[in-house]
């Protein structure tokens, strides 16, 4: 590999890679000298109007702002948070334009690292250990890493090579944070230098606080959160933890002592959130019990609130986890905050959660247990101390149901695709059906769990280790093992589950249509499935006319209790290959839209191909009967197994948040759905003329946000099949 030609090309990623090819040196030492060199030799900027250093994870990122795409480094040889290390063709193309000397050699780059860079499993989110960045700092971090080589080191010939070689890998990689983080330092004093007026007496501030922070404990507010910040971008700007138990006792102290100026502060949140919508950030949480069970909010908790309502915008995923203790001005304001129209914060019910974790095998102590954080929508994982395959797959329950009715014949690819479980004009009862529904369950999560424990084990010795997450996650160094080889405290699975109503509601018009009243053949249903009701109109409707989960129906929510009690039950019992289990959720991002592309016509009258429903909640449209009684419905599912969080959204009118009265009406109802067993709640406010208005002149909308699968999204990126999903959810009143 020419050395020179990577130097000129700035591919200083590349350019460590190689090094550590040509001299041997063995996997993953590789990965940590691509990092060193790209975090020794990249520019570091203080752009204006700008206070929390560094800005982006790299030096003139490509990013949604600029771009219109998820971070990306500008580099050939690039980095996001989940796939680790990677060839960015587009950066490939541009620097061929650039470069155009060198363009066979950017395509036989390319070619080498494609073959070197492998992955392999599902998607990944993380938190880093922001309360050891804050309370400990970077160096203490190192000499914990220094202390296991040594100890390795001692072995001689008896080291395990594996142990050896990734903290070495981990030291290169050390090495380089330590030269960026000076450079970042070098960078913020000669800004200081070149400002003038207010922006000089802040850079000033700025630059002080990062002197003292992150190598070393943080002992200011401003110094803790520029170095919250600092380890976010390392990770390239995914998930960040319990933002406000971090920082939140730092915050008040300096506001005590007037040491820090609120307008400021208040500045720099503001800033922090537009970076996680710029940087196409992730997720953040507030409140919750502290490891010693008392509630967690605090006046930074209350501050990220109104930070959220100041910022109309998707990101962050702020998720506010509420107790029993969670005072009610704190939820009422959350209540103000999502009127405005972002959707934010979520609203977690964080007495379940604990009690939830706690009780499966997981291996939690009580404090840790009361560590919960979120990844990416709003994937559960304990902050800084666990590795969460985050939607490491999806199980499709409408498919299941589609397979139980054709014996296994697969009427989308045309594939016999799974076992016999018998024909469905053979079935004399309801409770036949039902066997050969389970059997489809549970095929479909063996078929997921023997896929998934064969790509998570390559993890283990080839892939991209994750050096930023092995350091940034407690334990990974302790155990000599890397964040992806189940290096972390705490490892389990989140998987997510597509039409759970749909699958509800189709079971519970075959047991009512077709077997009960028998108002339908079963020779009829399968005629009407086939033809996408061409022809069965009269059919359709008798199946549209069956009660629907969502309105507290008996009848409809205890047919889909055991079936969905039945699913989760069986995806729990399996174990991942890092330890923990596999969990239960229902995150739906906008997969259901295509996850319905796979199934045709269905028992509760949906159409072939059509989207399938959108959270753990009814189907579009068919809570008919008020919120109160689709909270009930959903509550009496076994949410509690479904702790990768089962997410809900719900609709409300506008008009309802215009009063403290109605406010207070609906915390009420939140904190009767969670002493019901509800677990995870997210509003929107939407009026359904400002949305059809928003297809119409979409110029006249860019703002307009609505809550899907797990998160925030303008109306104006979806496509149009989605918009109409988010358009049919029932607005309900009080």
């Amino acid at each position: 590999m020419d050395f020179n030609i990577l130097r000129e090309l700035g591919e200083w990623a590349a350019l460590g890679f190689y090094e550590a090819v040509e001299l041997e040196l063995p996997w993953p030492v590789n990965y940590g000298r691509a990092y060193r060199r790209m975090y020794e030799n990249m520019d570091v900027r203080v752009p204006d109007g700008r206070y929390l250093i560094p800005v982006e994870p790299f030096a003139n990122s490509r990013t949604r702002e600029s771009h219109n795409i998820w971070s990306a480094a500008g580099l050939i040889l690039d980095f996001n948070h989940h796939s680790g290390l990677k060839v960015n063709q587009d950066i490939a193309d541009e620097k061929k334009s650039k470069f155009p000397r060198h363009a066979k050699f950017i395509d036989e780059l390319c070619a080498d690292l494609n073959k070197r860079l492998v992955h392999f499993g599902g998607y990944t989110h993380s938190n880093p250990d922001i309360r050891r960045v804050v309370g400990e700092g970077f160096l203490s971090m190192e000499k914990e890493l220094d202390k296991e080589l040594a100890a390795v080191k001692t072995l001689g010939g008896k080291a395990v090579p594996s142990e050896l070689n990734l903290l070495l890998a981990l030291k290169e990689y050390t090495t380089g944070i330590k030269a960026y983080y000076s450079r970042t330092l070098k960078a913020l004093i000669n800004s200081v230098e070149e400002a003038k007026g207010e922006r000089k007496k802040k850079l000033g501030i700025i630059c002080d606080s990062f002197s003292d922070c992150f190598m070393t404990k943080s002992e200011t507010f401003i110094g803790g959160f520029l170095a919250v910040n600092f380890a976010w971008m390392l990770d390239g700007c995914d998930s960040i933890g319990r933002f406000d138990q971090a920082l939140g006792p730092l915050f008040e102290k300096d506001l005590k002592s007037g040491k820090l100026d609120l307008q400021f502060a208040r500045e720099l949140l503001d800033e922090f959130w537009q970076n996680f919508e710029r940087m196409n950030g992730w997720n953040l949480q507030i409140g919750g019990w502290t490891p010693d069970g008392k509630d967690g909010c605090n006046e930074l908790t209350r501050e990220c609130i109104l930070a959220s309502g100041r910022n109309k915008q998707r990101r962050p995923n702020v998720a506010f986890r509420i107790t029993g203790s969670t005072p009610d001005s704190l939820l009422v304001e959350a209540l103000k905050s999502i009127s405005k129209g972002s959707g934010k914060p979520a609203l977690y019910n964080d007495d379940l959660y604990v009690k939830s974790l706690k009780s499966m095998a997981l291996g939690l102590t009580d404090e840790d247990s009361r560590e919960i954080g979120f990844g990416g929508c709003t994937e559960t994982m304990i902050s800084g101390l666990s590795n969460v395959g985050s939607l490491e797959g999806s199980i499709n329950l409408a498919k299941a149901m589609e397979l139980a009715i054709f014996d296994s014949f697969d009427p989308v690819r045309k594939v016999q695709a799974g076992p016999h479980t018998g024909r469905f004009e053979n079935f004399k009862t309801y409770d036949e059906f039902l066997v050969a529904l389970k059997r489809q369950i549970q095929f479909q999560t063996d078929s997921f769990i023997a896929w998934d424990h064969a790509e998570l084990r390559r993890r283990f010795t080839a892939g991209d280790p994750k050096l930023y997450r092995t350091f940034f996650t407690g334990d990974c160094v302790k155990n000599r093992k890397s964040f992806e080889a189940g290096g972390a405290r705490y490892n389990w699975a989140v998987v997510s589950y597509q039409g759970i109503a749909n699958t509800i509601d189709g079971a519970a018009a075959i047991r009512k249509t077709v077997f009960d009243d028998r108002s339908i053949s079963a020779e009829e249903l399968v005629g009407a499935l086939k033809s996408d009701f061409k022809g069965f109109e009269k059919i359709r409707r008798k199946l549209l006319s069956v009660p629907k989960f969502g309105n507290d129906d008996t009848y409809v929510d205890e047919t889909g209790k055991d079936i969905i009690s039945y699913a989760w039950n069986e995806l729990y019992s399996h174990e991942t290959p890092r330890g923990g289990r596999y969990i239960p959720s229902c995150i739906l991002f906008v997969t259901y839209l295509w996850a319905g592309r796979e199934v045709v016509a269905t028992p509760d009258g949906r159409h072939a191909f059509e989207a399938l429903v959108d959270s753990v909640g009814a189907a579009q449209g068919c809570d008919e009967k008020g919120p109160t009684a689709l909270l009930k419905s959903v509550a009496k599912l076994p949410l509690w197994l479904a702790a990768g969080t089962p997410v809900l959204n719900l609709r409300f009118q506008k008009s309802l948040f215009s009063s403290e009265e109605n406010l207070a009406k609906i915390a009420k109802l939140i904190r009767s759905f969670f002493k019901q067993g509800g677990m995870q709640i997210q509003i929107s406010v939407l009026d359904t003329k400002e949305m059809r208005n928003a297809q119409k002149t979409p110029e006249k909308y860019k703002d307009l946000i609505v809550r899907i699968g797990g998160y925030s999204e303008y109306f104006n990126v979806l496509d149009k099949e989605l918009q109409e999903t988010v358009i049919e959810r029932t607005e309900h009143g009080l």
